[in-house]
């Protein structure tokens, strides 16, 4: 008989910062490669003659993380699912999660294809980005759309790892992805000249040999000799069956369209301040996504072992779990502070070499300095919710800072123009995280 995994069982207070230590730190280094692809992407096409090129990929890369991160609901409400029932060692039902998760992904990215047309008017309608940004965005969009059901079983694939606490197959697995990726776009726009679409194919080609590797990854780990069973398990496919996921994600799902909204309204704030603005807040947009990522390390730590406590029922150590993530998101998040305040400028510099694109991001480099301070408990409570697949309360909490949001950002952009629109920013993020500490007691006392 194997060996009883780490994740299900009760740990003693010395030994759990240690585990969220070695949980955190593969999915930070996993979660902040993504990131460094758009590094890689800006410091390509940043070097262009003019900031359209820029432009075109920041407003791309907008359209496409509102697209598919609305989905993220794939990668979170498996890795809840999956955390509870390995922690009460129920390996033929995490078997059933994973393909109920993979079978969603799939139809999900084959009607993504089908509306394409849609989706684009859409965008164009709701980004109104000038008409030489729109022309190259646009092929950017005919390219990039093809990897939609890829993207999405990559999602599924890496909240199955989480969910199991397996952060180094994570590590291996976005590595992959986030190399190859960079890798081709640089071949791609540098070394074939291809300039906005090479960025688009490279990310195509990327996405869908992750989706391969992933899924081998997936097969190598424990439960998952139960996965075959599970295809052909009647109970996997019965409509009633699906409910849970349907419902958990749903409420993730509004939450995510809730958070994508408010980052992408600060592309078409941007747009009406002019190019300059658009490409400044692409390259802030890149730091942003750095800070959320690294943070996300620790809040996937409580995902997996506050998660496991929760499906186990254990509320002191749930309580433990969450306290000690907490205290290690607040240590990264002044770190992260740090590297920008002393060093933004000097990243901005080797990323692109439009002088009136360096000065803007300069200007606002105090307030990315803040964003990890300030932004750092809504995060860390993302990771508590999810483990405790508590999605209404994300999508409740999520609202509140939502209205907020819509109320100051006009006004905030109109009085101080760029640096108030990212003032905007920072209010959202503290009264997400306000929001959700003020729930966390209502959640705890459901495991009285």
């Amino acid at each position: 008989m194997a060996a009883p995994d780490p994740v299900r069982l009760p740990v003693a207070p010395r030994d759990v910062h240690r585990r969220v230590l070695a949980i955190s730190f593969p999915a930070i280094l996993a979660n902040s490669s993504a990131p460094l692809v758009g590094l890689v992407d800006t410091w390509a096409v940043g070097h262009l003659p003019g900031a359209v090129h820029l432009a075109a990929v920041g407003l791309g890369s907008v359209i496409f993380n509102f697209l598919f991160w609305a989905f993220g609901f794939l990668r979170m409400g498996t890795t809840g699912l999956v955390a509870q029932a390995w922690g009460r060692d129920d390996l033929a039902e995490l078997a059933r999660v994973v393909v109920r998760s993979c079978a969603l992904a799939i139809v999900l990215g084959l009607a993504l294809w089908v509306l394409q047309a849609l989706i684009w008017r859409l965008s164009v309608a709701a980004m109104a980005p000038p008409d030489d940004v729109a022309v190259l965005t646009a092929a950017y969009f005919d390219l990039r759309i093809w990897a939609a059901p890829a993207t999405l079983l990559v999602y599924v694939l890496s909240g199955v790892l989480f969910g199991l606490g397996r952060t180094g197959a994570v590590l291996a697995l976005q590595l992959f992805l986030n190399l190859a990726n960079a890798g081709f776009n640089l071949w791609f726009v540098v070394g074939l000249d291809m300039g906005v679409p090479g960025v688009a194919l490279g990310t195509v080609i990327a996405q869908w040999l992750a989706a391969v590797l992933g899924g081998w990854l997936l097969l190598r780990q424990p439960g998952m000799d139960r996965f075959s069973t599970a295809l052909r398990d009647r109970l996997s496919w019965k409509p009633s069956t699906f409910r849970p996921l349907l419902v958990l994600n749903g409420f993730i799902f509004l939450r995510t369209i809730l958070l994508m909204v408010a980052l992408a309204l600060i592309m078409r704030e941007a747009a009406g301040l002019g190019e300059t603005a658009m490409a400044t807040s692409h390259v802030v947009n890149q730091y942003l996504l750095l800070i959320s990522l690294g943070l996300d390390g620790f809040a996937h730590a409580a995902e997996a072992q506050a998660g496991a406590a929760w499906g186990h029922g254990r509320r002191e150590e749930f309580r433990r779990w969450v306290r000690a993530a907490g205290l290690w998101a607040v240590l990264a998040s002044l770190a992260y502070a740090a590297l920008f305040w002393f060093g933004g400028n000097a990243i901005t510099a080797v990323l692109t070499d439009i002088p009136a694109v360096r000065d803007g991001t300069a200007a606002l480099m105090p307030l990315v300095a803040a964003l990890p301070v300030v932004a750092v408990w809504c995060y860390h409570f993302d990771g508590v919710f999810i483990g405790a697949t508590a999605a209404r309360a994300m999508f409740g909490t999520m609202a509140v800072a939502f209205v907020v949001y819509l109320l100051v950002l006009g006004s905030m952009t109109e009085q101080w123009g760029l640096a108030g629109l990212w003032g905007a920013v920072l209010v959202f993020m503290g009264v997400r995280g306000l929001a959700q500490a003020a729930w966390y007691p209502r959640l705890l006392a459901r495991l009285q």
